[in-house]
């Protein structure tokens, strides 16, 4: 149960990580606009 709720934990930071990044990207090219 742990090791389930850890691999869910890892995932979401990944997916929170993949999204940073492409809001990063995004966000100077709105700004530049």
């Amino acid at each position: 149960m742990i090791f389930a709720y850890v691999s869910l934990f890892v995932a979401g930071t990944l997916a929170a990580h993949m999204l940073a990044r492409r809001a990063s990207r995004l966000a100077p090219a709105r700004a530049r606009r």
